[in-house]
């Protein structure tokens, strides 16, 4: 059995570890099945936000005529599209796996890995075994269980990326981020879309009234049926035919995306053989310093199920290589880790939502703004929604915005947060008339 310092299970994050490691002088593995990179690069939010990029382009041009702008699409070259922004990241994949080969440490295994022990792992032919292991798996795509599914060329959000050619009606099921930005994507490109979501709204995880405004602008682009589900599909004539729970109604579509979760990989790995404790959903379980219960055994990112972005497993990264490799104990915090919806509307959120306080008992107040009333409101011709709740000591608990450019604008509000975490410190800065950013701080001087 080949021994190693140091394991990396997984290539997107946990590169960077691997990295810190050959760089001290360690000997270091990675096990990676997939393409280098991990779910970011090469099915996660590079691909998607590239390709979403010409959803917003075309969305433009079709807005221009109330700017005093005559212009219209003369056609959408979808296979051109697709294959421009996958070029882009298989060739990004490809140098990463060059590099590592070129190096001769670390030594990739490009496998699905196995564990067979607490710090054993099989790949391929061969086993391994190392000093400090790293699992950083990852997560894919969940698959509901309805009859017929699995015997379809069913889409899920992997495939929906990759697809060269566009479908003229395309059923999603699943009401969350994924579903959100992909109905986007293709939508705006022409693509009819139906969405069947099992409960009353999209995007639950949101802000209640940051994700009814969503709902509202959404379906008046595109059908939405809520408090729906497929109870079955099937797949003739290159047609899908889904049979939706208690009605009569039943949809044919020529392409069906399947957007319902995402599920860690711990059961491929076979986690379990480590010792390793994960929760009833498959994720695993870490103190505040990353460490699983197993000695020398550290996790990060999507596999452990808290906030599961990449720029969350980026944070990690650094409180990983400082518990493992250096002598002291810096305990990751979640607090002030936003997130965007990449779709049309965008949105942007940091912090807690109003149910969440009022489902956890905690006194605040609230601040809100809407775009229409602000100078570059009148100039985009948009509106959007700014929302700011703070407690009875004025420190923000939480900001969610939906409107345009809110993935960028939500930042003012993570570095206040991660700062001194005051509603002042909104307040007191000096903007920039007539900026969007003006539609933020508005929102702070409405808190009451």
């Amino acid at each position: 059995m080949k021994r190693f310092d140091v394991l990396v299970v997984g290539s997107g994050a946990g590169l960077e570890v691997a990295s810190y490691a050959t760089e001290k002088g360690m000997s270091v593995a990675i096990v990676e099945e997939g393409p280098l990179g991990g779910t970011c690069l090469n099915r996660g939010c590079i691909p998607s936000k590239m390709l979403i990029h010409s959803a917003d382009v075309a969305e433009t041009i079709k807005s221009s005529k109330k700017f005093g702008i005559e212009s219209k699409i003369e056609g959408i070259n979808f296979a051109s599209i697709v294959k421009r922004v996958n070029q882009i990241v298989d060739t990004d994949s490809q140098n990463i796996e060059k590099s590592i080969r070129e190096a001769g440490n670390p030594i990739l295994y490009k496998v699905r890995g196995k564990f067979i022990g607490h710090k054993k792992m099989q790949v391929g032919n061969e086993q391994i075994e190392a000093n400090k292991v790293f699992i950083v798996g990852g997560t894919r795509p969940s698959v509901p269980p309805i009859p017929g599914l699995e015997n379809t060329p069913y889409l899920d959000s992997t495939k929906a990326l990759r697809l060269e050619k566009q479908p003229k009606h395309m059923v999603i099921i699943g009401g969350g981020y994924i579903a959100a930005e992909l109905a986007h994507f293709y939508g705006a490109l022409g693509t009819k879309i139906t969405m069947l979501v099992r409960g009353e709204r999209m995007l639950d995880n949101e802000d209640e009234e940051i994700a009814d405004w969503f709902i509202r602008e959404f379906s008046q682009k595109y059908k939405i049926l809520f408090n729906t589900e497929a109870e079955a599909v099937s797949y003739q004539g290159n047609k899908f035919n889904i049979k939706l729970k208690g009605k009569e109604e039943k949809l044919v579509a020529d392409q069906l995306l399947v957007a319902t979760g995402r599920v860690p990989n711990t059961d491929i790995l076979d986690v379990k053989a480590t010792g390793v404790e994960m929760n009833d959903k498959g994720f695993i379980k870490v103190n505040k310093y990353l460490e699983t219960n197993i000695k020398d055994i550290w996790s990060f990112g999507d596999i452990i199920g808290i906030l599961p972005f990449r720029h969350t497993a980026n944070d990690q990264i650094g409180f990983s290589i400082n518990n493992a490799f250096v002598d002291k104990k810096d305990p990751f915090d979640p607090f002030a880790i936003g997130h965007a919806v990449f779709s049309s509307p965008q949105i942007g959120g940091v912090g807690k939502t109003e149910q969440e306080l009022k489902k956890e008992g905690i006194k605040y107040k609230v601040g809100k703004s809407e775009l229409k009333d602000t100078g570059m409101g009148g100039a985009l011709q948009k509106n959007g929604l700014a929302k700011v709740l703070s407690d009875e000591q004025d420190n923000i608990l939480g900001v969610h915005i939906i409107g345009p450019e809110a993935s960028i604008l939500i930042h003012e509000a993570i570095v206040a947060m991660k700062g001194n975490g005051k509603v002042e410190a909104i307040k007191s800065s000096v903007y920039i008339h007539p900026a969007l950013s003006e539609w933020l701080q508005r929102a702070f001087f409405a808190i009451e």
